[in-house]
């Protein structure tokens, strides 16, 4: 059992870590990955005290599988992201966090950094060895503060949990949560 902790573990700190390093550089902007906590829980994780959006993905297991899991990002670094992969400069990011408008630019705009969620997660499975066909991007929710965000999955089954610390473009750190479902493909196991 500690072998499938130890592998979740990883792959929990690789999805953080490719994607923190894929839209730092397609942003132009550093995000920064301050610290990481796992843990395993049977229940949703819910964002706190503010508005989330939830990146969904499907992990595709044997071409017919899909296992479904989230990063959950504060709206407001969402919109700082969705920004900068605009090209935005500073201060137009700033009026639109503090706007929390979207718009359908933006809208478009955060459903490519769902993409590049979905890509870097795939990424994060293959280095560590986890048997998984491919990574696809399921679509974005916004979630109110303090809701559990909609995931495809049965409640009670085990999930892999992460928070991290994350800081967009020097910005006070905030936390997010990435989601994973506690199945076989992330031992190597078929």
């Amino acid at each position: 059992m500690a072998h499938i902790s130890n592998i979740a573990c990883q792959v929990v700190h690789e999805v953080f870590d490719r994607v923190a390093s894929d839209l730092s550089m397609l942003a132009d902007r550093d995000i920064d990955v301050l610290q990481i906590d796992y843990e395993e829980r049977d229940d949703r994780p819910a964002g706190a005290g503010v508005v989330h959006i939830s990146y969904r993905f499907g992990i595709m297991v044997g071409g017919k599988d899909v296992h479904h899991g989230a990063l959950i990002v504060p709206l407001a670094e969402s919109i700082s992201l969705a920004g900068y992969l605009m090209m935005a400069p500073d201060a137009q990011v700033e009026a639109m966090r503090e706007s929390g408008q979207l718009d359908n630019a933006m809208k478009e705009a955060m459903i490519e950094v769902g993409n590049f969620v979905a890509a870097a997660s795939d990424a994060a499975l293959r280095s560590v060895g986890a048997r998984c066909d491919r990574v696809i991007f399921e679509g974005c929710q916004g979630v109110h503060k303090d809701v559990r965000p909609r995931l495809d999955y049965e409640e009670g089954s085990p999930l892999c949990v992460g928070r991290a610390r994350i800081s967009v473009a020097g910005s006070e750190p905030v936390e997010c949560i990435v989601m994973l479902p506690k199945e076989p493909y992330l031992t190597g196991a078929s």
